[in-house]
């Protein structure tokens, strides 16, 4: 077999990192542009240095992770990426997209206690500056004392936010003790899939429902070879996040939800939302199970 040169292996990171998240688009032509090309094409593996270079230059932590990927498994995945090809910016608005939603039509939501053991219940459509200090208030509880016995965080139809008040919500979720659940959908993306990462990492949250859009994190534009880049930009304090689309832990089939004025008329009638429903059932279990109390030595 032979050898990979130098620059393939060096690139074979890149390709990883760039195979879910980054979308190309071949930048358009000028009408008057010659029907020949003059200057050879440029090979692959240039193309690739040169992509590689830019991001270095314009995302340096998305570059330090690449860096830092096992070649080995970074080979095989890149065969499988180069073989699915890559998706056009201009398709991404028909499917998967790196680009968070705007923060125009945010609704905030206050928090709902539901069923009779008032588990705390957060809606959120996204995240704005404006709407996050009452989402950290109701995780504070009243007085500054969280006391509530489990918390669902519903994410199914956060599609993007403000990534500044992602911080604030996972601090607050990190001094709480009770169990915490996150519920999601193709529809949770960008700020809504990195808060719903962090607080499974940083609280162990249980994730029930559908895979993500798998678009975590920010994105930069960048142009290389007259081919224009969207490449992730993690926030340093998320390196251990993957930019991935996120698995449930549950899955469940997340489209049918109640709306939020039925659920505050109604906030122990669950039924007509099942993920909702498997969220309380599984908070009520998990409050039901009692540590073990060791009898005194004989």
């Amino acid at each position: 077999m032979k050898p990979l040169s130098f620059a393939s292996a060096v690139c074979l990171p890149v390709l990883l990192f760039l195979s879910a998240p980054v979308f190309a688009q071949d930048a358009q032509s000028a009408p008057d542009a010659p029907e020949r090309r003059t200057i050879p094409p440029l090979t692959l593996e240039e193309r690739i240095v040169d992509l590689i270079e830019a991001i270095q230059d314009e995302a340096p932590e998305t570059y330090r992770r690449m860096a830092e990927l096992p070649r080995e498994e970074t080979l095989a995945r890149v065969m499988r990426a180069l073989d699915s090809g890559v998706v056009p910016v201009s398709a991404a608005a028909n499917g998967k997209t790196t680009a968070s939603a705007p923060n125009t039509d945010v609704k905030s939501y206050p928090a709902l206690e539901l069923t009779e053991k008032k588990f705390l219940y957060l809606r959120f459509n996204g995240l704005t500056p404006r709407t996050t200090p009452d989402a950290v208030k109701s995780l504070e509880g009243k007085d500054g004392k969280a006391d509530a016995p489990g918390i669902i965080f519903d994410l199914r139809e956060m599609a993007g936010g403000d990534y500044g008040s992602v911080e604030p919500l996972a601090e607050t979720a990190r001094k709480l003790e009770c169990p915490v659940i996150v519920l999601i959908s193709g529809k949770t993306a960008g700020a809504g899939e990195l808060l719903a990462a962090v607080l499974r990492r940083d609280r162990g949250a249980v994730l029930i429902g559908t895979e993500t859009a798998g678009s975590v994190f920010p994105v930069k534009r960048i142009t290389v070879n007259n081919i224009g880049w969207f490449v992730p930009t993690p926030p340093a304090q998320y390196s251990g996040i993957s930019p991935y689309a996120l698995k449930p832990d549950l899955e469940k089939n997340s489209e049918v939800r109640l709306n939020y004025d039925q659920l505050k008329e109604s906030p122990g009638k669950l039924d007509g939302d099942p993920v909702l429903r498997l969220a309380a059932d599984l908070l009520t279990m998990k409050a039901a199970v009692r540590p073990v109390e060791q009898s005194p030595a004989q």
